[in-house]
């Protein structure tokens, strides 16, 4: 699925992220303010026509109060940017969520599925292009990955999670494809991949390992992985050079 907004408006919104801890210092507070914000990686769910919740990590849940909709619309779930304003606690609003939000702004992350292994056209069409893999955490289903790379300004990077045949259960490739294009300033990219085609741990933690090519040779991210369960931890996200991936 294509990232489809443009450079321009993600920089407006990764511009008034913080980092992902701000939610939980806000929620510490023994009050709301309607100046405050907080910000960062969610999941979008669906309820039907034109409703939806954002889930926050795998236990707090955020009602949007204001009916800000989506560009990328609602009817399948993905990833997102959120800027939000705590309004109150649900329970406290007669709302079956855990807080009650207005919501400032929402943007698309790039969302997909793992995919599969094309043998021998692995390096032709998702390419096998370097990154300097800066974090990868796991939450509500999805593993996120934010990396960085050189950007020309103008060509999307195609950007995947594929699982190797004949790798271990809990093994996967990050691949790259910057088909020609590694030039320019370094920039960074963000990608959310589904998680749902992976075997459940059946309440066990076994080691998630992502295999990738770093500028500094092959290297591979460990990451104890239990179904249902937070891992790894979301990053500072500035604005600066962020680039759009497919």
């Amino acid at each position: 699925m294509k990232a489809k907004k443009t450079l321009k408006t993600l920089l407006l919104l990764l511009g008034t992220i913080f980092v992902s801890s701000t939610l939980y210092s806000c929620l510490d507070d023994d009050g709301y303010s309607l100046g405050d914000f907080s910000a960062g990686v969610v999941t979008v769910k669906p309820l039907g026509t034109d409703t939806y919740y954002l889930q926050w990590d795998d236990s707090i849940t955020l009602w949007p109060s204001n009916g800000v909709k989506p560009f990328f619309g609602i009817e399948k779930e993905r990833r997102a940017f959120a800027n939000f304003t705590i309004l109150g606690e649900g329970k406290d609003l007669n709302i079956d969520y855990d807080y009650v939000v207005r919501v400032n702004r929402i943007d698309s992350v790039l969302t997909k599925s793992i995919a599969e292994d094309l043998g021998d056209k692995n390096d032709e069409v998702y390419g096998n292009d370097p990154v300097w893999m800066k974090f990868v955490w796991i939450e509500d289903g999805y593993i996120t990955c934010q990396f960085e790379s050189y950007f020309n300004g103008t060509t999307k990077h195609f950007i995947n999670l594929v699982k190797m045949n004949g790798s271990d259960t809990y093994e996967l490739e990050f691949r790259h494809n910057a088909f020609g294009n590694l030039s320019g300033g370094q920039g960074w990219g963000l990608a959310s991949f589904r998680l749902n085609s992976l075997p459940e741990t059946n309440g066990k933690t076994v080691t998630m390992k992502i295999n990738y090519k770093s500028y500094d040779g092959d290297k591979t991210i460990e990451l104890k992985y239990k179904s249902g369960t937070t891992s790894g931890k979301a990053p500072v996200m500035g604005a600066e050079n962020f680039h759009t991936t497919n």
